[in-house]
């Protein structure tokens, strides 16, 4: 359960960023306010279900696909690149641990 705390707390963390530059606030506002969402959709999944290792993960992947593609059309905004990069690795440990529990449910 720790390490969905802690995943959790990065994305909420990452999703808490102030303000861009005045030339992309409405790009970046947008994103903003689509990860904020994100953000209390996978926090409620996690008190509500608890272990639902599906559901967080497939929030996790939508939210990485938000930032792929608020990164595609904004590049050189490097602090979600560099949020980018850490939710690949959130993800990518959030996938290792749902097959671990299918391979342990299937055992």
């Amino acid at each position: 359960m720790k390490v969905w705390a802690c995943l959790l707390a990065g994305l909420i963390a990452g999703t808490t960023a102030p303000g861009a530059l005045a030339w992309d606030e409405q790009n970046r506002g947008t994103y903003n306010n689509k990860m904020a969402l994100l953000g209390f959709l996978l926090e409620s999944s996690q008190q509500r279900a608890g272990r639902d290792v599906q559901t967080f993960c497939m929030l996790m992947s939508i939210s990485n696909d938000v930032t792929e593609r608020y990164v595609a059309t904004n590049p050189e905004d490097i602090q979600i690149l560099q949020r980018l990069m850490a939710m690949r690795q959130d993800l990518s440990a959030c996938l290792a641990n749902q097959a671990e529990a299918h391979a342990w449910a299937d055992s």
